[in-house]
């Protein structure tokens, strides 16, 4: 069940839970005249857990008609997405295999740090909509099972080129955490960015509201530790040798042997028509991942 990071506690204390009991009931009275609107799930949630509504009220600075609608919002779209049906299977070996989007270590306010790598990164039209989802089930992990602590997304821009920006992408991974799971993060860190990209930085900081700029920062191989021992890096941020048994690099653990993890050529083969790959050489535009694979 998801619950509040420490950061948020003490807004917690002075929040009249009269403003909380007002959006639960509207929430309710609505799905009460229309079942369809929201997930059993996440109708649960609204019933028994304070949190899922007070970090809609605390993004929206206590106001209850844009708490409500940016609620209703994200379970409308946590619904069409399928958030609850989503499993490991549902995307590419290939996307664990090199380290695309992965969790790893935690940051020295002991947040969990999800990394998306940019460099490696390449803009398909035909595996970017399964590449959101892929970003969405790991913070949906996150989310679930966080303790308290929240989570830091690190960015690694280490040698990125123009081939690797994808404006699209990054600003859905930044607008994700307010749009759907508001006060979740508790840093954002775009790493090693090259000078004559650096405009990106100031552009992705209009993509937040103002008052979580202050958790956006910048960092080079000098500083980035500042954030992160460097006992909780991964190996391509230490400059060291990359194993093939690194976990973080690793398939995870399935039990649904109907949906195995699959490699590309048999994930379009298999499950093409319901991510709409219909061309069966739709596989080969992973191709730019294989330098990074196992």
């Amino acid at each position: 069940m998801p619950t509040p990071p420490v950061s948020a506690l003490p807004q917690l204390k002075t929040l009249d839970q009269n403003l909380v009991i007002q959006i639960r009931n509207r929430i309710l009275s609505e799905s009460g005249e229309n079942s369809c609107l929201y997930e059993p799930e996440d109708l649960e949630q609204i019933k028994n857990n304070d949190w899922q509504i007070q970090r809609f009220l605390l993004e929206c600075k206590l106001n209850t008609d844009h708490s409500y609608e940016m609620l209703r919002n994200a379970m409308k779209w946590r619904r069409e997405e399928g958030i609850y049906h989503c499993s490991p299977g549902d995307f590419p070996a290939e996307y664990y295999q090199s380290g695309y989007i992965f969790r790893h270590g935690r940051d020295k306010n002991g947040a969990i740090i999800l990394y998306f790598r940019a460099n490696i990164h390449r803009k398909t039209s035909e595996w970017n909509s399964i590449l959101k989802k892929f970003f969405i089930y790991q913070i949906e992990q996150i989310d679930r099972n966080c303790d308290g602590k929240g989570v830091t997304l690190v960015i690694d821009c280490s040698n990125i080129g123009i081939p690797n920006v994808d404006m699209d992408m990054l600003k859905f991974i930044v607008t994700s955490f307010s749009r759907y799971y508001p006060k979740l993060f508790d840093a954002i860190i775009i790493h090693q960015l090259p000078f004559l990209l650096q405009y990106i930085f100031k552009l992705v900081q209009t993509w937040l509201p103002e008052d979580d700029r202050k958790f956006f920062h910048m960092t080079n191989k000098k500083t980035l530790t500042d954030y992160i021992d460097k006992n909780q890096l991964p190996s391509f941020l230490l400059d060291t040798e990359i194993m093939a048994n690194e976990s973080w690099r690793s398939l995870p653990a399935t039990i649904n042997i109907e949906k195995p993890i699959l490699p590309a050529d048999q994930f379009v083969q298999r499950y093409g028509t319901k991510f709409n790959l219909t061309n069966p050489n739709d596989s080969e535009k992973l191709n730019y991942l294989k330098n990074y694979l196992i």
